[in-house]
């Protein structure tokens, strides 16, 4: 079975927050008309990363709209062509599969206005997707928007760590920023656009070190702080399964060395205080 990025659409795959508010009863935020469809910066080229990577792309969205009464589900569907045809159109990969959520509770009359098993954060999609495609979701990933996308890829039985956000204010800024995240962990040391990129995995002494919020959040912190510091380039930063987990856009040495410099400031403020070193080798 084929593992799967599945992606929310809009203001992930194409810009909708920032477009004109349609006439009622759609509301800010829904697109309505397939004419604005947009693809938002660096979608094509990383969807290009994820296909070539053996991903099925899958598209996962709530379309509350056509509760609301401003737009049908074939308009919809045409809005998702649309989307299909821009990726191509942009130099990227066909899309698998769209699947949309045209529920809500609070919707107006009709036969969409109630709450549903398909609609974010409940994982309807997902699995429906997963049954239908043949997927294999303990293989796949997730890349959205807003908390409610990452919500349904966990409830589906995605890790959360393969669960990942993107937007202008976060460390992911782009789809390709997050493409180049996956594709990363996927295949180990890999060149990306002509820059190798390295992943560090390190390992505390005690299982469970970095469960304890104050030294996860000093431990990311000053990875960042180090990354700045010597111009280094992050592409992934996260704990997973107990390990830290380091993603850098540079040839294995120099990962290597990161993660060292890493190690070593780190471990230098865990002896101070608790006495112990976080990371093993450190006599101190």
């Amino acid at each position: 079975m084929r593992p799967a990025v599945f992606l929310d659409r809009d203001d992930t795959l194409i810009e909708c927050r920032r477009l004109p508010t349609p006439a009622p009863p759609a509301k800010a935020g829904d697109l309505t008309d397939p004419a604005l469809v947009r693809l938002l910066p660096g979608v094509a080229e990383g969807l290009t990363l994820l296909a070539g990577a053996g991903f099925a792309l899958v598209v996962i969205s709530n379309q509350g709209v056509v509760a609301r009464g401003g737009a049908t589900c074939e308009r919809v569907e045409e809005i998702n062509r649309r989307v299909s045809e821009a990726v191509v159109r942009a130099g990227g990969p066909r899309i698998d599969a769209f699947y949309f959520c045209p529920y809500h509770p609070q919707g107006g009359p009709g036969e969409f206005s109630r709450e549903h098993p398909w609609r974010k954060p409940a994982p309807g999609m997902i699995v429906a997707a997963s049954e239908e495609l043949g997927l294999d979701l303990a293989r796949s990933w997730l890349i959205g928007d807003v908390e409610r996308d990452i919500e349904a890829g966990v409830a589906a039985g995605l890790r959360a760590s393969r669960c990942l956000l993107i937007g202008e204010d976060r460390k992911l800024p782009d789809l390709q920023a997050a493409a180049e995240v996956v594709v990363a962990e996927v295949a180990g040391d890999r060149v990306l656009r002509g820059v190798e990129v390295a992943a560090v995995d390190l390992r505390p002494l005690e299982e469970g070190a970095l469960d304890d919020a104050r030294t996860r959040e000093t431990v990311l912190a000053s990875a960042r702080s180090i990354a700045e510091q010597h111009g280094v380039r992050l592409v992934e930063l996260g704990v997973a399964d107990g390990a830290l987990r380091l993603g850098v856009r540079a040839d294995r040495m120099l990962a290597l060395g990161f993660a060292a410099e890493v190690r070593r400031a780190t471990n230098a403020w865990h002896r101070a205080r608790t006495g112990s070193a976080l990371w093993p080798g450190d006599a101190g």
